[in-house]
């Protein structure tokens, strides 16, 4: 019996050991999921937690799927605390393929494969250092005057806050806290939820995570004039989130690039968050001090708001789609869903709390757009200040994607609603 049982328990262990060694995992490749490669010769670098049974016994066996597409140069090896090995590639055509990673083990005279990873390749030549410079080549002066008109824009808007509302909205502040829980904890955290679904690439995740943890204000008091909506709830809901995000972003950056592993490659620029939340929020400060110093100023200002919208609009629309026609070769169709379904479930979530709370119509379409509308040029500009060029350029995919469905699916709910407007006349 003793016998026995002693079997049974040595099969056991067997049994356990085996599987450890199925599910333990020697290597880590230091870059995403899927590699993105734009220049001649690629470095990839794998990092080796495997001990090797004798002195430098293992290897890596390195395979391309499609030799036309992606060539293997040579793969060095490093040892010192940690292994690491380095694969020379060379790319020759445009396109996709898959690179095979091996390791291998001496044992005496036989060899023994330890470990088997595949990596997704997409290969894109292009003659800029990096896919965002490519897709900013605008002219210097045209650049400025566009600044300068958002710039005026947001002055007039600014212009068109009554201190009255300032008022209501301070003893009434339910919309405006409505829209910040949505802005800055609910979307941000379903962007990484959906990602993990969608299995997205680490960086593709994360700048889907930084474009739902943005503030509004990415057009969205453009739509609220258009749609009948509350447009001062509007700008000042942009101003308060704007506030907020000063804190919020930073904070969901941190949380949310430890909890995706990206803790040790991600820089978090506060500084330059902070600066381009200033440059949103101080032409509307300003616009606000006018309306209250030179109320006839603030006249002007606002007889111009609707007509300089419309350009900026359509300005951003080409923009936008130039751009983003640049990132559509590195989105695939879970990145293309997702960019869909962020904007919708932002509208999604803030019309039906307002709508569950009791707001008045006009109110629940304001915090619906302020939820759904994002400012995902923002993330764009954060995402490039903090990774290096080639992962930016992967995560950068998201914010363009994002702003290119909320255009359309804005300008869709736009026809709709002047389609029922003249049904009923």
């Amino acid at each position: 019996m003793i016998r026995k049982l002693f079997i049974i328990l040595l099969l056991l262990f067997v049994t356990l050991g085996e599987a450890k060694k199925l599910f333990l995992s020697f290597l880590n490749i230091e870059k995403t999921e899927i590699l993105f490669f734009t220049r001649a010769e690629e470095t990839i670098i794998v990092r080796s937690s495997y001990k090797d049974k004798q002195a430098n016994s293992s290897y890596l066996f390195v395979r391309t799927d499609n030799p036309k597409i992606l060539q293997l140069v040579n793969v060095t090896k490093t040892s010192s605390d940690v292994t690491n090995f380095t694969i020379n590639l060379m790319t020759d055509q445009e396109g996709e393929t898959n690179l095979t990673i091996q390791l291998w083990d001496h044992e005496g005279r036989r060899e023994r494969l330890v470990e088997e990873m595949n990596v997704k390749v997409k290969v894109s030549k292009q003659t800029k250092d990096s896919l965002f410079q490519a897709s900013m080549h605008v002219d210097r002066r045209i650049l400025m005057l566009i600044l300068s008109m958002i710039l005026f824009n947001k002055c007039a808007f600014g212009c068109k806050m009554e201190f009255q509302v300032l008022q209501m909205a301070w003893k009434r502040p339910l919309p405006i806290l409505l829209g910040t829980v949505t802005q800055f904890f609910l979307m941000p955290f379903c962007g990484f939820f959906l990602s993990q679904i969608l299995a997205l690439p680490k960086a593709q995740a994360f700048g889907f995570v930084m474009t739902c943890t943005c503030p509004g204000g990415g057009g969205g008091y453009l739509f609220a004039l258009l749609l009948e909506g509350d447009v001062t709830l509007s700008i000042l809901m942009t101003c308060i989130s704007t506030l907020f995000a000063l804190i919020m972003m930073p904070v969901n950056s941190y949380i949310y690039s430890r909890i995706l592993g990206l803790s040790a490659i991600f820089h978090i620029p506060v500084s330059r968050i902070v600066s381009t939340l200033l440059f949103i929020f101080i032409p509307i400060s300003i616009g606000i001090i006018i309306k209250h110093r030179l109320p006839e100023k603030a006249n002007l200002l606002e007889k111009i708001i609707r007509p300089l919208s419309f350009v900026l609009m359509f300005t951003g629309i080409y923009l936008t789609f130039k751009m983003g026609s640049v990132f559509l070769k590195l989105a695939n169709l879970e990145v293309l869903l997702l960019g869909l379904l962020v904007p919708a479930l932002g509208l999604l979530f803030g019309y039906s709390f307002a709508k569950v709370c009791m707001l008045p119509l006009p109110i629940c379409k304001t915090v619906a757009i302020e939820s759904g509308i994002l400012n995902s040029f923002l993330a764009l500009a954060i995402i490039q200040l903090s990774f290096s060029q080639s992962q930016a350029d992967l995560a950068s995919v998201a914010p363009f994607i994002v702003a290119m469905c909320s255009l359309c699916e804005m300008l869709l709910i736009l026809l709709v609603h002047k389609a029922k407007k003249r049904s009923v006349f």
